[in-house]
């Protein structure tokens, strides 16, 4: 009987040791959001954009 109860507690244990670990590996899981890769700027637009606002400070100069 004895022998029985041991089996029994240590099945027991493994079960709840084996649910507590799958929970703390979907809480990490959730924890952690999955990152996108950024898109890579076209730095056309970028230096098109700097100059157009160059331009535009150039003409506010003037102008005041």
């Amino acid at each position: 009987m004895d022998k029985d109860r041991g089996k029994t507690t240590a099945a027991i244990m493994a079960a709840v040791n084996a649910y507590l670990e799958e929970e703390a590996s979907a809480a990490l899981a959730r924890a952690i959001p999955v990152r996108k890769p950024a898109q890579a700027m076209s730095l056309w637009h970028v230096s098109g954009r700097e100059e157009m606002m160059r331009m535009r400070n150039l003409w506010q100069r003037r102008i005041v």
